[in-house]
């Protein structure tokens, strides 16, 4: 268990964390969506102690926090931290920093064959890291994460520069490796959290402005695209229901999940006047993140 208490850090007066609650548990992937220099890399640093914050405290397993070194010792047994690519080895092969993780953290490299395997990465995996692309630098750094295998993972970014069929891949490990894990996850890529993620929080001005669950029941919405002009016509001409959304100047939600069959097709109805296409279901990460980060009426 990962437990944040009530932490807090500025820079130059602009507050980045604000009194933050957390708790989470093994078996969780959380994801972290906000805009780039929101908070999203400086709560990471804060959980692995490459920050110290102004006020509060991260708790481990209900007791163990950064109090001396030999806890910082047992924490860091524990946590592991995605890599960045500018910090890989050049001379080095692929394999020999999945080796050097796999050392670090598990004292064994007796794993790191099947990781290569499963992340089909033996055509190249033993070239020197300076002939990678992209691509594959990326995907040698989530190598390094399963061969440290630690119980708590931090992945900042972990799609970055993945194509199409890589981010399935990723996305597949990532469900498989949460069940005796705890792992959050940074993404740019939205609507590819809302695949293996168990909850979303949204971090805006240093505060969680909303926890997104998708272990649960979701509150279930009709969704159609209209303009401006015609968001206020509906306004206008009918008495909307507590807890629409108008998002990001087009697309209107309307709550339609405790209502009667007969009161959701009169809905349905009355918004074919504005758009023949519909659809519904629960809003996902990009809504909301459109939500709390674009601008809206």
């Amino acid at each position: 268990m990962l437990k944040l208490s009530n932490v807090s850090i500025a820079y130059n007066d602009k507050v980045v964390m604000d009194s933050l609650d957390l708790t989470a548990n093994k078996g969780e992937i959380i994801g972290l969506a906000a805009p780039n220099g929101t908070g999203k890399t400086t709560m990471f640093n804060v959980m692995a102690n490459f920050v110290k914050p102004d006020s509060g405290h991260v708790f481990f397993d209900g007791k163990y926090t950064y109090r001396n070194e030999k806890e910082e010792l047992h924490i860091h047994r524990r946590l592991a931290t995605f890599p960045e690519q500018k910090d890989l080895f050049e001379e080095l092969s692929g394999v020999d920093h999945m080796k050097l993780y796999a050392n670090m953290w598990k004292g064994s490299t007796k794993h790191v064959p099947s990781i290569i395997e499963r992340l089909h990465m033996g055509h190249y995996v033993k070239r020197k890291v300076r002939t990678y692309s992209l691509g594959m630098r990326q995907r040698l750094c989530f190598a390094m994460m399963m061969a440290a295998d630690t119980p708590i993972m931090l992945m900042d970014e972990v799609m970055n520069g993945l194509d199409v069929e890589n981010v399935a891949l990723i996305s597949k490990c990532l469900m498989e490796m949460k069940q005796h894990k705890l792992i959050f996850v940074a993404s740019h890529l939205l609507e590819n959290l809302d695949l293996y993620a168990d909850r979303v929080l949204f971090l805006k001005d240093g505060k969680f402005v909303h926890e997104q669950k998708f272990t649960g029941e979701n509150e279930i919405f009709l969704k159609l695209d209209v303009t401006a002009e015609q968001f206020e016509s509906i306004k206008a001409e009918l008495d909307l229901p507590a807890g629409h959304m108008y998002i990001a100047n087009y697309l209107l939600c309307i709550p339609i999940g405790g209502m009667s069959k007969s009161e959701q097709t009169k809905w349905m109805s009355q918004m074919l006047k504005y758009n023949k296409e519909m659809t519904i279901g629960p809003l996902g990460t990009v809504e909301y993140y459109e939500k709390y980060y674009a601008k809206s009426v």
